[in-house]
């Protein structure tokens, strides 16, 4: 029982050791890969300044989110009608 229950402990670490490990990783990529600071404040007025063109993506969100909330709204009449 006592070998069991080492073998058991064993493995929990290992296991909690290839998570840590995996997170670690998770996070150094998405730190190099992530979206950069503008190094000055010249390049931070600019990307503040500068009009958002819509995509086909924001596009599609915002189908998506009207179809969501009319959804919403008509179970919400259903719930309060019955």
């Amino acid at each position: 029982m006592k070998k069991r229950a080492e073998f058991f402990k064993e493995q929990r670490e290992k296991l909690l050791a290839r998570k840590k490990e995996e997170r670690e990783k998770l996070l150094a990529r998405a730190e190099h890969d992530g979206p950069q600071r503008p190094c000055s404040a010249r390049a931070a007025r600019q990307a503040i300044d500068e009009p958002h063109q819509p995509t086909a993506q924001d596009k599609e969100d915002e189908k998506r989110m009207q179809l969501k909330l009319a959804i919403a709204e008509k179970l919400r009449q259903e719930v309060l009608n019955n």
